[in-house]
Formats: structure tokens, C-alpha cells, sequence
């Protein structure tokens, strides 16, 4: 099996067993099964804290060798404090785009776009223009 086909049969694994597991069970040693990058296991943590259950689809992937890329559907409830802002305990989807990099069945690198204007406007937090 070539890299580019190893790469996203990973990434299937990886968000699968993200979703299906349950928002007390994605901890520091869950998320270490499938990445060494240390700042992409702290987010995973901060926004399960915040998104407790929050649960993403791939509705678009592309990959060339160890390199993926996913555009992902995100299904959200704000139940933490987010920032200096309370839950609004409001549910809300949104896109998003992560860019992946695999290293011997691990996530070495990641990177992520969000559109939090968006998310703070679902939110109802988006601020009256003058």
C-alpha cells in the first residue's frame, strides 16, 4: 500500500475514534495514541473543555504522501468557559480546515483554520456595529 492511501486510512482512524469516544475519555494519554505534536493534544483538551462532546465530519479529504488536508464539519455545544466568555450552552456547526502531517502512524505537525468570527456570532457574541 502506497503512503498517500496509508496516510488517510490514519486519519480516518484518528477521527473516527475522536467522535466516538466520550468527551471525559479524550484525555492527554487518549489523544497521545495518535500524536507527539504536544500544541494539536492541548487544543484537542482546551476545546473538549470548552465543546465537551463535540463531534467532526469530513466532508473533504486530500492527501499526498504523508501530508492530509480536511475540511471538516463541526457539531459543537458551548458548555466551558471560553475564554473570559461563560457557556452560552448554545449548539451550533461550523467549518473548519486542518492540515495534518504523519509520521510512523502519528501526528507530527498540524495546523488548523477556523472561522471564529462565525463561531462568536452562533454564539450570539458578535458585537453590534456602530
Amino acid at each position: 500500500m502506497d503512503q498517500t492511501k496509508r496516510s488517510k486510512q490514519f486519519m480516518m482512524r484518528y477521527c473516527n475514534a475522536m467522535n466516538a469516544v466520550k468527551p471525559h475519555e479524550r484525555t492527554r494519554e487518549f489523544i497521545a495514541q495518535f500524536t507527539t505534536d504536544q500544541r494539536l493534544i492541548e487544543h484537542i483538551l482546551v476545546f473538549n473543555s470548552v465543546f465537551p462532546g463535540y463531534t467532526g465530519t469530513v466532508e473533504e479529504m486530500t492527501a499526498e504522501e504523508n501530508r492530509v488536508i480536511l475540511r471538516m464539519r463541526l457539531k459543537c455545544k458551548h458548555e466551558g468557559m471560553l475564554h473570559d466568555i461563560p457557556p452560552t450552552h448554545r449548539e451550533f456547526e461550523t467549518s473548519a480546515v486542518a492540515g495534518y502531517e504523519i509520521e510512523n502512524d502519528k501526528i507530527v505537525r498540524t495546523w488548523l483554520i477556523s472561522d471564529q468570527m462565525n463561531i462568536m456570532k452562533l454564539l450570539g457574541l458578535e458585537k453590534e456595529r456602530e
